[in-house]
């Protein structure tokens, strides 16, 4: 992928092994801090390794990454990335792997269209598989208007590729529904989501074992977005997004 490519700025070794962070052995394997460059001048790098962590954590904890979408590319905004990683080479080595295993990562998917992730995954090193594997904040955030033949044949392809791959990326499903405009916008919503809700559980009862398990936890984020739309109209209070936080991007375009 592109995207990883310019991540990467052309290096395989911008992922270290340890992409697979665990707070007991993370510090450890951290390289050694070089030595300042003007005797008595600190630098972040002087710093003990669990102070970098630290330091690490808090931003990753306030970050969201998430995919560009085509309109995005259209607009040509400009989205700001996360400092850390323009800062230098090692501070980027460092950051990343801890950044791609806690950092929410939040993608769009319109009308079942899966080509842009299954790419994507497949262009990941292994190291960077490894990172995301340990991240249980991957969200595939379903954005729905049709639910044509030609969109449920992308679904099902999505399925096949679940079925078969061997990445094992913990991604869960969330379906997005734009705010509704009154108690009526609320309502129509709410039936669009069981209407589609209904339509992939009819094509769940025809599928094979193997590609059921995936498609039924889609099933089950559209039965939670219909309840959620139901308890609106019911008065019920909402609890608040936690992935609707500020955005960063990393450098290159990619993930953002």
């Amino acid at each position: 992928m592109a995207m990883l490519r310019k991540l990467r700025r052309g290096s395989k070794d911008s992922l270290p092994i340890y992409a697979e962070r665990r707070d007991s052995d993370f510090a450890t394997l951290l390289p050694s801090p070089p030595t300042a460059a003007t005797p008595g001048k600190l630098t972040f790098f002087d710093l003990p390794a669990e102070i970098r962590n630290h330091v690490y954590d808090l931003v990753a904890s306030d970050t969201v990454l998430s995919l560009p979408s085509p309109e995005d590319g259209k607009k040509k905004s400009s989205v700001p990335v996360c400092g850390l990683l323009l800062t230098s080479r090692q501070c980027r080595k460092e950051y990343l792997p801890l950044l791609y295993s806690t950092a929410p990562v939040v993608i769009d998917i319109k009308d079942f269209d899966f080509r842009a992730v299954i790419k994507i995954i497949g262009g990941l090193y292994s190291t960077e598989l490894k990172a995301f594997r340990a991240n249980n904040a991957l969200v595939l955030r379903l954005r729905t208007l049709n639910c044509t033949k030609a969109n449920l044949d992308g679904l099902r392809r999505w399925l096949t590729h679940r079925a078969d791959s061997l990445d094992r990326l913990p991604f869960r499903y969330e379906v997005f529904v734009a705010d509704p405009a009154g108690r009526i916008g609320c309502f129509r919503q709410s039936r669009e989501i069981a209407y589609y809700g209904e339509r992939l559980a009819r094509m769940q009862v025809k599928l094979e074992d193997t590609l059921q398990w995936e498609l039924q936890a889609i099933v089950a984020a559209f039965d939670r977005k219909g309840a959620e739309l139901d308890d609106v109209l019911q008065g019920v209070p909402q609890r608040l997004d936690p992935t609707r936080r500020p955005i960063y991007g990393l450098s290159g375009g990619g993930l953002r």
